[in-house]
């Protein structure tokens, strides 16, 4: 390995051991408590090499953010993949975006804007549309609308996910009553009660 991959190979694992430190510090403290210099410390670097990969703890929550809607787009299309009739592929997918808004709960507030994280973008960024594009894929099937004709789609997409989401959050800072396995059976009934509702109107 020549000198110059070592240096960018090193530059990579210094700008993921700081990624890690900051997940590592919000997972206990918060993430409130995530500091440019508590990062440094806790990976034993000085500020400025931190500096040297994120101009700033926005650039860090930034790229944390993208890395979690990466993530989560791979769980999402491998549910996508799976065998069985429209409706069974969509609560599938659904059903890996619980999991992973519960196995990286960290990364899910970073994501969202939660746990007093500042959204980290004007706007959605690209990751973040394939996400959601996977999701309106999957009710259009459900509904029969393969080709995603239905002007409708976009507002009953938006209507999936606030339901999803709206759960998640609740039952994560335990306003669901029995907590998370009760949340889950709610989402799967909602849900399957918008489909109905929305057959019948088409």
């Amino acid at each position: 390995m020549g000198s110059k991959e070592r240096k960018e190979r090193d530059k990579a694992k210094r700008k993921q051991d700081i990624l890690q430190a900051a997940r590592a510090i919000a997972k206990e403290e918060g993430w409130q408590a995530v500091t440019i210099r508590k990062i440094a410390s806790s990976i034993e670097y000085s500020p400025p090499t931190v500096y040297e990969h994120f101009e700033s703890k926005d650039a860090i929550l930034l790229e944390l953010m993208l890395e979690g809607y990466r993530h989560l787009l791979e769980q999402l299309e491998g549910a996508s993949t799976g065998k069985g009739q429209p409706e069974q592929r969509l609560f599938a997918i659904l059903d890996r975006y619980w999991e992973f808004a519960w196995d990286h709960s960290d990364l899910y507030q970073v994501m969202h804007g939660l746990g007093g994280v500042p959204f980290g973008t004007s706007e959605t960024p690209a990751e973040a549309k394939e996400v959601f594009q996977a999701i309106r894929a999957a009710v259009g099937e459900a509904l029969g609308d393969s080709a995603g004709k239905s002007p409708a789609l976009r507002d009953r997409t938006d209507m999936v996910w606030a339901t999803v989401h709206g759960f998640i959050v609740l039952s994560q800072s335990g306003r669901i009553a029995e907590g998370k396995e009760r949340a889950a059976g709610l989402v799967h009934a909602a849900v399957a009660d918008l489909l109905r509702a929305w057959r019948r109107q088409d």
